[in-house]
């Protein structure tokens, strides 16, 4: 028996002032940490904004692009709810002077004016028909919008303050493990080396799951009600903000699931048998979790988060069987 097993509590003994100083070590070094990040952040911005409007850019793009085919389309079919907004008008086109000359084949020496106005009488829908596809790459849809003059300004600050928690989040995590680790003990040590890089896997997965499928998916059905109902979307960026920031924070807590089956096994609220047992009805929560986390009431997004949450019960099983994931019991045993 070596000399942690005769004491395992020797290695770590700090008195109440050894904790103090070392938290105002901590706390003074992590918020330098911070406001270099916060500073870098503040110009990094920009580019994070058109990061978070990106999805819906893609989503407004698509609406447009269906609502402007659907005009086309009745318009071809005959809508008699177009017939008055398609009547004849008359309109004046102004053409370069040179230019008309040469198409006419006439000397441009004699042309003393810029432009030739050229009376014509045209069908508005019929020509936006014609000209549909300069109009799709002249018309840009419209994006994110701010209500008052403040918005943009706010908006700017807080994303830079975002953008430097996620770049500082390394040396604050850092920082927070030195303190926590000067009061544990060897055994715990070890323990927190297994879960924490698993726990960052699984946070970024869902975070992954949410940004690329979930999102995207999710504003494709709700711009679906805009046709339905025949609104016009005007999205607020402050709003958008906040919905694009919470999201992926939700995704990245769920799919925490299988570290929470272990600690409650741990404290003895459940054990490995009472999982596979109760298989059955932690699918049907897991399944209501998914509905009220995805941001749609459509299946489809329900499933893209419920099967991934189906599949981490499964590894949440081995893990709470895993050996790795049991060292005090095993030490405790061999003593």
């Amino acid at each position: 028996m070596n000399d942690y097993d005769a004491d395992p509590f020797a290695a770590t003994r700090m008195s109440l002032g050894d904790h103090v100083e070392e938290l105002r070590l901590r706390l003074w070094k992590a918020l330098a940490g911070f406001g270099i990040a916060l500073v870098v952040g503040f110009f990094l911005s920009p580019s994070m904004l058109a990061f978070i409007a990106a999805p819906v850019d893609r989503a407004l793009a698509k609406f447009h692009r269906r609502r402007f085919d659907q005009l086309l389309e009745r318009l071809r079919q005959g809508d008699p709810q177009l017939f008055d907004v398609n009547q004849p008008r008359d309109a004046e086109l102004l053409l370069p002077a040179t230019r008309l000359a040469a198409m006419l084949g006439l000397p441009q020496e004699n042309v003393n004016q810029e432009w030739v106005p050229l009376s014509v009488r045209i069908r508005p829908l019929d020509w936006a028909l014609l000209t549909g596809e300069a109009t799709r790459l002249v018309n840009h849809p419209p994006s994110l919008m701010s209500l008052t003059v403040t918005e943009p300004v706010l908006v700017y600050f807080k994303v830079s303050a975002y953008c430097g928690i996620v770049l500082a989040s390394p040396w604050l995590f850092y920082q927070l493990w030195l303190f926590v680790a000067a009061g544990l003990y060897p055994h715990e040590k070890r323990l927190v080396h297994v879960n924490l890089p698993l726990s960052i896997a699984l946070f970024l997965g869902g975070v992954g799951l949410c940004e690329g499928i979930v999102l995207p998916m999710g504003l494709d059905y709700l711009l679906s009600f805009n046709d339905w109902l025949g609104y016009y979307p005007e999205l607020r960026v402050s709003d958008w903000l906040n919905f694009a920031l919470l999201m992926p924070l939700m995704f990245g807590c769920a799919f925490q699931t299988p570290l929470v089956m272990v600690f409650l096994e741990r404290i003895g609220v459940f054990d490995v048998e009472g999982y596979r047992r109760n298989r059955r009805l932690a699918i049907f929560l897991l399944a209501i979790l998914a509905a009220v986390v995805t941001v749609t009431p459509d299946p489809l997004n329900m499933l893209a988060l419920a099967v991934p949450l189906w599949g981490l019960y499964e590894v949440g099983i081995l893990l709470c069987g895993w050996p790795r994931f049991r060292p005090s019991r095993a030490r405790s045993a061999a003593q």
